[in-house]
């Protein structure tokens, strides 16, 4: 469920646009889309400092960022077979 105003209003749009099940997948693809792009952020500031991989992500980052492409692959996969048939 939305927690703000904002999204409780995004959710609204969403939903009328695509109706109630694609409307909310619409709104979680924007949250995923949103968590990756801070993540991304904090990627470009968060570096290993020695080693092999220096000046490189964390590996936990790049594992978080593929788990979240992932889901997002899903969901939109999902409401392009909702989209197909409706």
């Amino acid at each position: 469920m939305p927690d703000s105003p904002e999204e409780r209003e995004k959710l609204s749009d969403y939903q009328f646009m695509l109706g109630d099940d694609a409307g909310r997948l619409a709104l979680v693809l924007d949250q995923l889309t949103d968590a990756m792009a801070m993540i991304g952020q904090h990627k470009v500031h968060c570096r290993v400092e020695k080693g092999p991989r220096a000046g490189e992500a964390p590996l936990d980052i790049q594992e978080l960022l593929e788990l979240l492409q992932g889901a997002k692959s899903h969901v939109q996969k999902t409401l392009q077979h909702l989209k197909r048939h409706d």
